[in-house]
């Protein structure tokens, strides 16, 4: 009896690992059986209805296999499991929004990823040549007319990658329409995937980074800031509307519609991966779009310094003692305040009028100052009419010399014209 049990003992301590190896086996097998089923039946297929009823076989395939993730995570190595699910998803999402453009744009989606493609190409073939100019920047500084040529090129380079970039991200967004809120959410994820796939956040950061870097190591002009200014202007504006739909699309990003109807709209949301998945996309948008906004304001900090404290400059090299400044506000306080002081003393205002502010201000720095986000164009032309007026109170040495010319002239002409007709005296007439 005791012999018969041990026996028995034995067998059932042999046959569970093997029947648990077998199990761990089968669940492998069926797992990657169904897996590929699925991805079989999306690439081949053509209709958006059909595509809808296969992401709710992508949820059950995670559904049934999700108490076996810390097996299939090391069966499946060096993928996981939520990795080959994700996989499947992106396959998915790529061939319905592939189809859609087909049936409702007539875009097809090899030709829209060509462009984009294409885009890209030429981003980084300007980034190269951007490494390129930076060098010649530093090299031409001995001469200034190849460090202004060098300015030139360079200026040319960063504006032609803001408006390639800028390009692209219109060629990701074009096909759904201006509203994103109103795509649905299959879309939603076909545009976050190729936003990532061209590196859209990380080039707007570095281009953003280039201009930093432009303008601490390049000596600048006053008439050089107006299109510095516009060209910041632009950028910023651009990169908030792509900061609103990029939060729309991150929004959803993390969100499987369970059952859909039509194209592609959800009854019943399921987050993918939980709560915590959303939750870390949303926040890995937030910290991306945070790093942006950080070297923006950066941007614009350099741009501001560089423009206030070159037209600062312009007077303090000239000896005209204005208050200092450093917006806009401060700088028509400072003019309005120096231009008061000198209606009300003896100095002569020749060199503020003529040599700073005509020369310099109204030729250099004009088209930067009436720019809204600098001065303005009412606030500069009030200025320069308060100007005028300490010169007509001076007196033009050349407008002095022109009329003496003019009194000689015509006295000469009197003169002349005067004595030719007086007559002859008596005695000298014929007897």
């Amino acid at each position: 009896m005791k012999t018969t049990l041990i026996i028995a003992l034995l067998l059932a301590c042999t046959v569970a690992p093997a029947a648990a190896q077998q199990s761990d086996f089968a669940v492998k097998k069926s797992y990657e059986e169904r897996y590929r089923a699925i991805a079989d039946r999306i690439d081949s297929s053509s209709s958006m209805e059909e595509l809808d009823s296969l992401r709710n076989e992508i949820l059950k395939l995670e559904s049934a296999y999700a108490g076996h993730e810390a097996f299939l995570d090391k069966a499946l190595y060096p993928t996981t499991l939520s990795e080959s699910l994700r996989r499947l998803r992106t396959l998915q999402v790529l061939t319905y929004d592939r189809v859609y453009l087909i049936q409702t744009q007539g875009v097809k989606l090899s030709e829209l990823e060509a462009r984009i493609t294409a885009l890209g190409i030429r981003l980084d073939s300007l980034t190269a040549q951007r490494d390129q100019l930076f060098g010649e920047l530093q090299a031409s500084k001995k001469s200034m007319a190849s460090l202004r040529e060098a300015v030139k090129r360079l200026t040319a380079n960063l504006k032609a990658k803001d408006q390639l970039l800028f390009a692209l991200v219109d060629s990701i967004f074009l096909p759904y329409g201006k509203d994103i809120h109103q795509v649905a959410d299959v879309h939603k994820e076909a545009i976050e995937q190729r936003l990532e796939k061209s590196n859209v956040i990380t080039r707007v950061y570095e281009i953003a980074a280039d201009n930093v870097k432009f303008l601490e190591v390049t000596q600048l002009q006053g008439k050089d800031y107006a299109n510095l200014i516009e060209q910041y202007e632009t950028f910023s504006g651009r990169w908030g509307g792509l900061k609103e739909k990029m939060a729309a699309v991150a929004a959803t990003s993390a969100i499987v519609p369970a059952t859909q109807t039509g194209k592609g709209k959800s009854r019943t949301p399921v987050v993918k991966g939980g709560a915590k998945a959303a939750g870390l996309a949303t926040e890995t948008a937030a910290v991306q779009a945070g790093h942006v906004d950080s070297v923006l304001a950066e941007w614009r900090s350099k741009l501001g310094s560089g423009f206030w404290n070159g037209l600062q400059k312009e007077f303090t090299a000239a000896g005209v003692g204005v208050a200092p400044f450093h917006d806009g506000p401060t700088f028509s306080a400072s003019i309005r305040t120096y231009v008061a002081t000198l209606k009300a003393g003896t100095q002569d205002p020749a060199t503020f009028v003529d040599i700073v502010w005509k020369e310099k201000v109204d030729k250099e720095w004009r088209d930067g100052l009436t720019k809204e986000s600098m001065l303005g164009r009412t606030e500069y032309a009030a200025l320069d009419k308060l100007v005028s007026e300490v010169s007509g109170d001076s007196i033009d040495l050349k407008l002095v010399l022109y009329l003496l010319g003019v009194v000689i002239i015509i006295g000469g002409v009197w003169y002349f014209l005067f004595r030719k007709k007086t007559p002859a005296p008596a005695d000298q007439q014929a007897p």
